[in-house]
């Protein structure tokens, strides 16, 4: 009986020393390893999503035609380098100084380099030029001759009795050898009367420019600007003489002093500039208009 009570409080403490083992803190199971890219595929590792790349706005004003077109030509080159532009007007009034010199906008894209000096004189303000894009030339046109050397002596020439356009005009026919001007000439005193010296025999006649086209045939030559040329049907690459693409009324990209070192206005310069944008230019206007001299 005594054995019996001894075997059986022996097989109780036993169990109880099992139970015991069981009771301490659980071990959470080690994770699966991650399974092994196959062969030649590169390991993937945990990442955030890529940040989208930062679009720089330019906001401005230009003229219709041919600035804004010329702008929309550039829209996919700029957008390549993280540019986008707002054009805030296309159709000029007397705001637009006021925007660009109050920094409403980055840029203006309407005014040569005189122009834009008249509006330093006028608003007491510096201006800058981050360079040329493309000229509007100033052109002379005969309904009766081919080329500026079948113009015989004494040939009349008509140019316009305003002072801008007339400066331009005898520029012009100084370049090509007929003229010698007063070195003091301004834009602002052009006249026939600061002609020195006429270097081949003609005669200069001055009127109203708008008159010039519809009396044409009385001249054997006449200076209009090409946008005019353009509206009266004429063909302008069939000139006799115009100014290059180095003309100081080359059409300019304005800033003030605020974004003379603006990284993203000298991008949009750069592809302005570039041979696909002068491409486009040469493409696009019959020689109304021409890319401008870097």
């Amino acid at each position: 009986m005594k054995r019996k009570l001894m075997t059986a409080l022996l097989s109780l403490s036993l169990a109880a020393a099992a139970l015991s083992g069981c009771t301490g803190t659980a071990t959470a199971p080690a994770p699966a390893p991650a399974p092994a890219p196959e062969e030649g595929e590169p390991a993937k590792e945990a990442s955030e999503a890529p940040a989208a790349a930062e679009e720089t706005v330019l906001k401005c004003v230009c003229d219709l035609t041919p600035h804004s077109e010329i702008l929309n030509a550039a829209a996919d080159q700029l957008a390549e380098k993280g540019i986008k532009l707002d054009i805030v007007s296309t159709t000029w009034d007397a705001t637009w100084n006021e925007m660009l010199v109050d920094g409403e906008i980055d840029f203006a894209y309407f005014m040569h380099v005189p122009a834009m000096h008249s509006i330093e004189d006028e608003m007491g303000v510096t201006l800058y030029s981050m360079g040329g894009i493309h000229v509007e030339p100033y052109a002379c046109f005969s309904d009766k001759y081919k080329s500026k050397d079948e113009l015989p002596e004494g040939a009349v020439i008509a140019i316009p009795n305003d002072s801008s356009n007339e400066y331009r005009a005898l520029k012009v026919l100084e370049s090509e050898g007929f003229i010698k001007l007063n070195p003091d000439m301004s834009p602002m005193d052009a006249a026939v009367k600061e002609v020195e010296e006429y270097v081949k025999p003609i005669e200069l006649i001055e009127m109203d420019q708008a008159n010039i086209i519809p009396s044409s045939e009385d001249f054997d030559a006449f200076f209009v600007n090409v946008n005019r040329a353009l509206e009266a049907g004429l063909d302008t690459t069939a000139y006799l003489m115009r100014e290059g693409e180095d003309s100081e009324y080359a059409n300019i990209i304005t800033v003030t002093e605020a974004n003379k070192d603006n990284e993203a206005i000298k991008t949009l310069v750069e592809v302005l500039q570039s041979a696909e944008i002068k491409q486009f230019i040469t493409d696009n206007y019959n020689g109304a208009v021409i890319p401008a001299k870097d």
